[in-house]
């Protein structure tokens, strides 16, 4: 089974080994998580032994999601050719040892470039914050704190004593759950200081 975008991707599919009736047609962007096309090739007609021929790795979404179906086709030993990574398009079939090898390189590699990111942005992340901490810039640095409405000490007593409820103490001080909650427990801790 084959799947791909364009008729030059279909070409070179065909050129790989898949045949006419088998290839699914499925215009997607990897991001997609609803890809039916796919997860019906992949679940109702990929059987073990099969051999799952695809343009490049962006037929199976993003890197990660990449990875995961890597595995997946391997757990379930199916064949995988990436017509953009040649030496996985080249038939193995009397030495599937190499096939898996191959697969588990451009697994690791992957789990590699994954780490490899994270990594990366959290450095420039940190660089970029410490870049800034010296500077003006930093008073106005994160999320905005919240200030407290004029209202809220008198709104929080009569909650805390049981004389209205959480909504309506929401209502009164225009809060959200999550800020009313979060500035209530640290009201309660006496760390908040009206």
């Amino acid at each position: 089974m084959s799947t791909y975008r364009t008729a030059t991707h279909k070409k070179k599919l065909m050129a790989a080994g898949a045949t006419v009736d088998n290839i699914i047609i499925e215009r997607f962007h990897g991001k997609i998580p609803d890809r039916e096309e796919y997860q019906r090739l992949k679940t109702q007609f990929l059987k073990p032994g099969d051999t799952l021929v695809i343009y490049d790795l962006e037929a199976l979404g993003g890197k990660r999601s990449a990875k995961n179906e890597l595995e997946y086709y391997k757990a379930h030993n199916i064949h995988v050719k990436i017509v953009d990574i040649p030496t996985t398009a080249i038939d193995y079939l009397d030495n599937p040892e190499i096939s898996n090898m191959i697969l588990d390189t451009i697994i690791s590699t992957l789990d590699y470039v994954i780490d490899h990111e994270i990594e990366r942005t959290h450095k420039k992340q940190t660089q970029g914050v410490d870049r800034i901490r010296d500077k003006p810039a930093w008073n106005n640095y994160g999320r905005p704190q919240v200030q407290l409405p004029t209202n809220y000490e008198e709104v929080m007593q009569r909650w805390t004593r049981g004389e209205i409820t959480a909504a309506a103490a929401m209502g009164l001080t225009g809060l959200s759950r999550t800020t009313f909650y979060r500035l209530a427990h640290q009201y309660k801790n006496g760390g908040l200081q009206v």
